[in-house]
């Protein structure tokens, strides 16, 4: 704020006298000034119906939209897009969500210790809290019945390098793609394992073939996605932060996550009354693209701070703000 102060700004509370509104996130509906340019992520322009109400609202109040995912240069390059921060944000939110989920499945584990990202002062901080969390699961003080975990991290953008700037303060391990199945099965339990996930890992050709960058570009409706196959079913957390074009293959879509919901078969992990088995390996999903109904098809709603946490539930392709309950997962 001071250094707002300082070049000349006026810092005011009332922004009706303005005539550009700068923001992030859409706008509610309600709090839309006729008669005004705004500069946001408006999730939009794909159609997402979840914002159709917004759209119809920008119209009848004659305001400007100016969308932050459509600024591109001479290339047709975007020049705006999410930075590491909203990585770093988004994975210690999931870390700390990860931990209320396993604490309802009936687990109390290191990760509770983890806070969500708008308690801590600056990122170092957070980083400091997760770096706790990480000593004790080094120690051991990991429930075995939990298992190995794993986390997933699509792409390898700006969002996905600062998400896993986070995770290695975690006592860790990367495993390529081919090897995350041994690893979510017979890994160790003192450290977590991470799998960094690249379009050439689980995009095909829809007619056989491998993939292809430069026709890919060109033509994505031509390929298909294999996530839900080879990848999905080994993750117990998957960070996405990719870009997604309306026709462009889904990572996940709803048949996917009744899919990955089913029953877990987990016979060689001990168990026993206060430490149960996990019902299905899938925790949490942190879709920090939030795009609705995009990449990951049933994230049709973007959290917010006041509720930063839902759990889908795939048989009946419904969110609940809560953590308790067997079959589903967070979001």
């Amino acid at each position: 704020m001071q250094a707002y102060l300082n070049a000349g700004a006026i810092v005011q509370e009332d922004i009706s006298e303005a005539s550009v509104i700068f923001g992030v996130k859409q706008v509610p509906v309600g709090q839309l000034i006729p008669d005004k340019t705004y500069c946001m992520f408006s999730h939009t322009i794909k159609a997402q119906e979840s914002n159709l109400p917004l759209l119809d609202a920008i119209l009848e109040k004659r305001i400007r939209l100016i969308d932050y995912e459509k600024l591109m240069d001479e290339k047709g390059q975007r020049v705006v897009a999410f930075g590491k921060m909203a990585g770093i944000a988004g994975t210690v939110n999931i870390l700390h969500g990860l931990g209320l989920r396993l604490l309802a499945l009936g687990h109390h584990t290191p990760f509770m210790h983890i806070g969500p990202a708008h308690n801590y002062r600056n990122s170092s901080m957070a980083r400091q809290a997760v770096r706790d969390a990480g000593y004790e699961i080094a120690l051991g003080l990991m429930p075995k019945s939990i298992g190995p975990l794993t986390f997933v991290f699509t792409g390898s953008g700006n969002v996905s390098q600062g998400s896993q700037e986070v995770f290695l303060e975690l006592p860790h391990e990367y495993v390529t793609p081919e090897l995350l199945k041994k690893a979510a099965e017979h890994g160790s339990l003192n450290k977590v394992y991470g799998c960094e996930v690249r379009r050439r890992h689980y995009l095909e050709r829809a007619d056989g073939g491998g993939f292809d960058p430069v026709e890919y570009e060109e033509h994505p409706e031509r390929y298909i996605s294999t996530f839900s196959k080879k990848i999905a079913p080994y993750a117990s957390v998957i960070i996405n932060g990719i870009y997604w074009a309306v026709n462009s293959p889904k990572l996940l879509t709803i048949p996917d996550a009744k899919h990955l919901l089913r029953p877990a078969h987990t016979p060689w992990l001990p168990t026993s009354v206060g430490a149960p088995a996990l019902p299905h390996r899938m925790l949490g999903i942190c879709d920090i693209s939030a795009d609705p109904g995009g990449s990951i098809e049933f994230m049709n709603e973007c959290t917010t701070i006041d509720t930063p946490f839902c759990l889908y539930d795939a048989d009946r392709n419904k969110d609940t703000n809560s953590f308790s309950g067997s079959g589903g997962f967070s979001v």
